[in-house]
């Protein structure tokens, strides 16, 4: 019986085929590695129907339906979902934050965050920082001292998006300063709690905004989408992704989570 031996040239073959799989598979993952941004969920209303005059479009809403929904997804597919403060600690502490790993933020502190958005939160036990404007707190269709002191039993805590909402990088640093400390001290005062996060008002900042965001007590910061330009670990200038009325297709939100769409968004942004 005769055993067949492989001809030189095709061990040669074979083995430039593995080292080229192999290159092609870490080039892959370097990539990946590199186009991979930490999720830090941006919403505004949850509550409004498609057409109602609220002032809030299609871009800052989602139902309370795909909200709840949005919430099951993350849990049944075992996303972590952390608080914002500890998001931060780990990116200034150079620790990973790794895959399916993500922070639930809301802008503006609207009370039908408490009606709809609190429940879903509360039943799967996820925390979420909620971004109050302090001049507004118990006006109209915003949060009240009591819905956010109830809130915060179960982990939904607020935090600043200024005292009026301001275009930060036009104030003074005296303005800015009020703006800033003023609405901290007024949220830890009225909850008992130390507030360690802002959210940039409108997503306007620049590199003095940063500094007297620093130097007034906070850990960290959310914008919307700076660009490129920022480093995707800049603790005052976090970037998220913001879920509006597209994310009510489940595909849509799964991508939107999935840590690459920062990436993607960029490079579109710059066409």
């Amino acid at each position: 019986m005769s055993i067949r031996k492989t001809a030189p040239g095709r061990k040669f073959l074979i083995s430039v085929i593995i080292i080229v799989i192999a290159v092609v598979i870490i080039a892959g993952k370097l990539f990946l590695g590199a186009a991979y941004v930490p999720v830090i969920l941006m919403y505004h209303s949850v509550g409004e129907e498609r057409g109602t005059p609220d002032g809030y479009g299609d871009k800052l809403r989602v139902s309370p339906r795909a909200f709840a929904k949005q919430m099951k997804f993350l849990h049944d597919h075992d996303y972590k979902v952390i608080p914002l403060a500890e998001f931060i600690r780990r990116i200034k502490s150079h620790r990973p934050i790794p895959h399916k790993t993500i922070a639930i933020t809301f802008d503006d502190g609207l009370r039908n965050n408490f009606f709809y958005a609190y429940p879903a939160l509360k039943r799967y036990k996820f925390p979420a920082t909620i971004f109050v404007i302090t001049d507004l707190i118990g006006a109209g269709k915003f949060l009240t001292w009591d819905d956010i002191r109830t809130m915060q039993k179960d982990g939904v805590v607020a935090a600043s998006h200024t005292a009026s909402h301001a275009w930060l990088p036009d104030l003074s640093e005296a303005a800015m300063r009020k703006e800033l400390a003023g609405s901290k001290k007024l949220l830890e005062r009225m909850t008992g709690r130390k507030v360690e996060t802002l959210s940039y008002p409108l997503g306007a900042f620049n590199r003095e905004v940063e500094k007297v965001a620093k130097e007034t007590g906070y850990i960290g910061a959310v914008t919307t989408n700076p660009g490129r330009g920022y480093s995707n670990d800049d603790p005052y200038a976090l970037k998220r992704t913001r879920i509006s009325m597209s994310a009510n297709n489940l595909f849509v939100f799964w991508i939107k989570t999935s840590g690459y769409h920062t990436f993607v968004q960029e490079r579109r942004d710059e066409d």
